[in-house]
């Protein structure tokens, strides 16, 4: 399963993916924008952990690690990034949002143009 949308949508996912709930209330209370790169749990101890990281994207991207058996959601926070999810491309820019499954082949940080420096959150459920 892949969802590609806006955020605007989120909340009309919570039937299909109980745990973007929680997705939301970190988000409302722009906790990843305020945290510097790293892996957090959330402040309800929920099932839901979160990576926060800054990169530079490039025309080689780099592979993002695996999440057996989890979901992954990814939301750029700042800058636009390219990401390849078992062959499939999305432009990830401010205000999108992508889930897919933590066992797919990903790769991150592609860019289209020139490189540019981009923050983002990454959900793992």
């Amino acid at each position: 399963m892949i969802i590609f949308d806006t955020l605007d949508e989120l909340e009309s996912y919570q039937g299909a993916v109980p745990s973007i709930s929680t997705v939301i209330g970190i988000m409302d209370r722009s906790l990843p924008y305020e945290q510097g790169p790293g892996l957090y749990d959330t402040p309800e101890k929920s099932d839901v952990r979160y990576i926060v990281d800054e990169n530079l994207s490039s025309d080689k991207g780099f592979e993002a690690e695996h999440h057996i058996g989890k979901m992954v959601m990814e939301i750029v926070l700042e800058g636009d990034e390219i990401i390849s999810v078992s062959g499939s491309v999305f432009r990830m820019e401010t205000g999108r949002f992508l889930i897919y499954s933590g066992d797919e082949t990903v790769k991150r940080g592609l860019c289209y143009t020139l490189p540019q420096h981009f923050k983002a959150v990454r959900f793992i459920f």
